[in-house]
């Protein structure tokens, strides 16, 4: 039987030190460093050409979370048709960049590594995409809300109002936050709330075209 080939998704700052670990730990036939300029991609270049590592850069712009993102899958989406397994290791560039990689192998159900302190690894991503790891009822309520939501609509409710219960929800899955709209209490989006409505408004622009 043959062996299964393994696409490594790295993302990659200026230290070459922080993609080691994984090039090390995560069996790979081929590496794809995420990158946000080609100053970085040149940090790496002579390290991995001495080492004989077959790799290619992506740039991508993490400031657009949900475009590079969608830029990285749209890159990997070729081996995961052809049945590679596909894993990425966010240890390395800024926190945002590594948010970006997350992003984009939640979407298709890619295993997740970090050896930032030690190695930690996320199987339970596997199989999932954002879809999925939004129950329907919140990711509608995500694209269906006007944000920011007034704090007083809740609050006029009981407590087992569906609504209610929606809107803890996504509190506890940090999606919303309490802020101030104009003058008055207000339900706002998080990072991640605005990153996974994006998410969501792009896939549904998508699927109507």
């Amino acid at each position: 039987m043959a062996r299964q080939q393994g696409l490594l998704v790295s993302t990659f700052g200026a230290n070459v030190s922080e993609i080691v670990p994984g090039l090390r730990s995560l069996p790979h036939d081929h590496l794809i460093l995420v990158v946000e300029t080609t100053a970085d991609e040149s940090a790496a270049t002579a390290f991995l050409d001495r080492l004989g590592v077959r790799y290619e850069a992506l740039t991508v712009d993490p400031q657009d979370l949900a475009a590079a993102a969608m830029r990285i899958v749209q890159r990997v989406q070729g081996q995961c048709w052809k049945g590679w397994s596909v894993c990425f290791d966010i240890t390395g560039g800024r926190k945002l960049l590594s948010d970006t990689a997350m992003l984009a192998a939640l979407a298709i159900g890619a295993e997740v590594c970090c050896y930032e302190t030690k190695a930690c690894r996320f199987p339970l991503l596997a199989a999932r995409g954002v879809e999925e790891a939004l129950p329907r009822e919140i990711a509608d309520a995500l694209l269906r809300t006007k944000w920011p939501f007034p704090l007083a609509t809740v609050q006029e409710l009981d407590g087992r109002h569906p609504l209610a219960i929606l809107m803890r929800r996504m509190r506890e899955m940090d999606l919303i936050e309490p802020t101030v709209a104009g003058k008055a209490p207000a339900l706002a989006l998080t990072g991640r709330g605005r990153a996974c409505l994006d998410w969501l408004q792009r896939m549904e622009g998508i699927s109507r075209s």
